[in-house]
């Protein structure tokens, strides 16, 4: 059986013809399409793709053994989407018309797309809900006119097709499930699509972390300058850079002495550098780009002392998880899955830098409450061990093969 697998991530294609992540490399390469082909024979990827001569630098191919991409367009933002729709439309409807079962990643507009493709047919589809576009283009997330208009239509077209889907995973444990609830007789489960093989951290590795804070309290005669890391993608406002380098000014005005290292690129990033020389914050502040997923950024995240994420608008951030199982202090906004990961004292509302720089200042000024941030963050981190997310995906693509074999059709449709 073949299944599509909707995706609103961009790709790039080389002269060989191999396809590879693009910027953010928010998909690992060909791992992440992995347990799909646990389960289906075949697995046709729908996705906007680029062509270019050389292959992206420090990216794993997508491209392998019994999976192929189906390319769309690669716009950028509304107004392309718009002059790209009808040649999107129909790549899409060819794509469909090649397969047998069909995984929509939701919100996006590929998937959608699919969506609206398949609603009518009576063809079975289920959704991967990644995260909430309420959030997503919450004020200051996305700076665009249409902003208002999609947050409202995306939001009612996902409660409408959690509402229709025959079965949804949702990478949080209750938070979209709230937000966006399934139908009646919708089949769901639960599971993140983080990747923490190899990624928890070792005894040895605990010790050097323990060893970086006896350091930060001046054991031994040392005070090094706290370390503050951040991961997330610069090509929208989702992540909240700005609010962290503004919570920083306000710290460096207190008298913290700290370095902020931002690991992530896009469109913004330019802006955000504006930011931190017009906050007085340049010679403090670090951007290292993208770095590829895997031992790159855990080498990154084992130099932090304390993790800092204050998105507006999350599903169940990766990078967080990630960052837990490395045994570092985390800071974090309350939106989406967040508050499923951190304690309640680690986390502040959106969009409030003085309320950050007063948490961070706290947190960094207290041993035994970093202390206790590691141990509750590793623990937690245990939740994602690779056995038992990938037991809910696979039980998850079983449930859509069974319903696509059998050519359901939910009766709750048009609900």
């Amino acid at each position: 059986m073949k299944v599509l697998i909707a995706i609103d991530h961009h790709f790039i294609r080389d002269r060989t013809g191999q396809v590879y992540p693009g910027h953010p490399f928010a998909i690992r390469g060909y791992t992440f399409f992995e347990p799909y082909l646990e389960v289906f024979e075949e697995a046709v990827v729908l996705a906007r793709v680029r062509q270019q001569d050389e292959p992206p630098s420090r990216a794993a191919p997508a491209s392998g053994a019994r999976i192929a991409f189906h390319d769309l367009p690669d716009y950028l933002g509304p107004w392309e989407y718009f002059r790209n729709f009808l040649g999107l439309r129909r790549g899409v409807r060819r794509a469909i018309e090649s397969s047998d079962a069909f995984i929509l990643r939701v919100p996006g507009a590929i998937g959608q797309l699919a969506w609206q493709a398949l609603s009518g047919s009576g063809r079975p589809y289920a959704l991967e809900v990644v995260a909430d576009p309420w959030d997503m283009y919450a004020p200051g997330a996305v700076p665009s006119p249409v902003r208002p208009i999609v947050r409202r239509r995306w939001s009612a077209l996902l409660r409408t097709m959690c509402r229709q889907a025959p079965s949804v995973l949702y990478v949080t444990r209750d938070a979209l499930q709230r937000r966006y609830p399934p139908g009646p007789e919708t089949w769901t489960t639960y599971a993140s699509d983080v990747d923490l093989r190899g990624g928890i951290i070792d005894g040895s590795g605990l010790e050097t972390r323990i060893r970086r804070l006896d350091a930060l309290f001046g054991v031994n005669g040392s005070s090094p300058v706290p370390q503050i890391g951040f991961v997330g993608a610069l090509a929208q406002m989702y992540k909240a850079p700005d609010v962290l380098l503004r919570a920083a000014a306000v710290c460096a005005r207190a008298g913290l002495k700290f370095t902020v290292s931002l690991v992530g690129d896009g469109k913004f990033r330019s802006e955000m550098e504006k930011l931190a020389a017009q906050l007085n914050i340049a010679d403090r502040v670090r951007f290292l780009g993208a770095l590829p997923p895997g031992q790159a950024v855990r080498d990154f995240l084992d130099q932090v002392d304390l993790f800092v994420l204050p998105s507006r608008q999350e599903g169940l951030p990766r990078a967080m998880v990630e960052a837990m199982a490395r045994g570092c202090p985390c800071l974090g906004s309350t939106v989406g899955g967040i508050p499923e990961l951190l304690d309640g004292e680690d986390l502040v509302s959106p969009d409030n830098p003085d309320a950050l720089a007063r948490k961070i200042r706290e947190v960094l000024s207290d041993r035994p409450r970093l202390e206790r941030m590691i141990a509750r963050n590793l623990k937690r981190a245990g939740d994602f061990l690779p056995d038992v997310l990938r037991q809910r995906q696979l039980g998850f693509y079983r449930k859509v093969r069974d319903q696509a074999s059998r050519g359901m059709v939910t009766s709750n449709k048009g609900a």
